[in-house]
């Protein structure tokens, strides 16, 4: 007996030694340090937890790696238009500019003003998907025609730069917005408010790089299991392997191509993905589709079966 107690003490003595020194860096990396190394040597359920923090460890240090080239970025983005406000109302107050130029300087003061808007607006979207008490008011809805009322919207955007704007629905109806009024529903259990918001900023993302003569298309099909697809598709320049893959990340194309094509906010496909999530749904992108360009897809659950 007294041998079992002596052998069961020092087992116990050395399970509990790596599981303390776990609980220490837990605590270390909990208080925000890094590079943490824990062992994975000792009994194997030990070197396992060993194992699963230095894997946590390194995730924490990639996220907060991408959090602060994140907030770098919107640093960067917010000091631009800034800079031009604060430059051009210097210029104003101290009678530096011609009168001439009057209506110029305020074109220029109105348009920096709009874009300091719609970024501060996308990062308010972005924080409301992320909070719990997103509202979502989920009923059976009829995707075609959503797509048809977000079509018939962006028409007039897409002539002026002289882009044309298709419509895809079952049935082989499509052409412009007026077309294919007649297709069959396409129903699924979603928030058509905040489809038509996904769909919006999917289009308005690439209308921004289509250059005139070049397509874009707006598609809605239903899926072998119930539910459907959107589409949006455009004849721009496309994205490589590289670009698909951080595609959804903050900001991540937005620094890649500030200064050699059209960008906007950086935000608005993690708001695309963020928010086909919070509709169930699944969005995924390929960078060069039947036009050329990019294509993404978002998948959608069917409506639950009410009979």
């Amino acid at each position: 007996m007294l041998g079992a107690a002596l052998a069961g003490a020092l087992l116990a003595r050395r399970i509990a030694r790596p599981l303390v020194t776990a609980a220490q860096i837990a605590h270390r990396l909990a208080a925000g340090e890094r590079g943490v190394p824990a062992p994975v040597d000792g009994p194997r359920e030990t070197a396992d937890i060993g194992r699963a923090l230095n894997v946590l460890d390194e995730a924490l240090a990639h996220s907060e790696n991408r959090q602060r080239e994140f907030l770098l970025s919107v640093s960067h983005d917010l000091r631009t238009p800034l800079t031009a406000l604060q430059g051009y109302a210097e210029a104003l107050a101290d009678g530096l500019i011609e009168p001439e130029r009057l209506s110029e300087v305020g074109g220029i003061l109105a348009d920096e003003t709009r874009r300091l808007d719609r970024f501060l607006g996308d990062l308010l979207d972005l924080a409301r998907l992320e909070a719990d008490d997103f509202r979502l008011d989920m009923a059976a809805s009829d995707l075609g025609a959503v797509v048809a009322e977000a079509a018939a919207f962006w028409t007039g955007p897409c002539a002026r730069h002289g882009v044309a704007l298709r419509l895809e629905r079952p049935g082989g109806s499509g052409g412009s917005a007026g077309a294919g009024r007649a297709a069959p529903p396409v129903v699924v259990e979603t928030d058509p408010f905040r489809v038509r918001q996904l769909i919006d900023g999917l289009v308005q993302n690439a209308l921004r790089v289509t250059p005139e003569g070049a397509p874009l298309v707006l598609a809605v099909r239903p899926t072998a299991g119930g539910g459907a697809e959107l589409q949006v598709r455009d004849g721009g320049p496309g994205l490589t392997d590289d670009d698909v893959r951080i595609a959804f990340d903050h900001g991540a194309l937005h620094e890649r191509y500030r200064d050699t094509r059209p960008v906007g906010s950086g935000l608005g496909l993690a708001i695309a993905h963020r928010l086909t999530g919070r509709l169930g749904g699944v969005i995924r992108v390929e960078g060069h589709g039947p036009e050329g360009g990019a294509s993404f897809t978002v998948t959608l659950p069917s409506a639950p079966d009410t009979a």
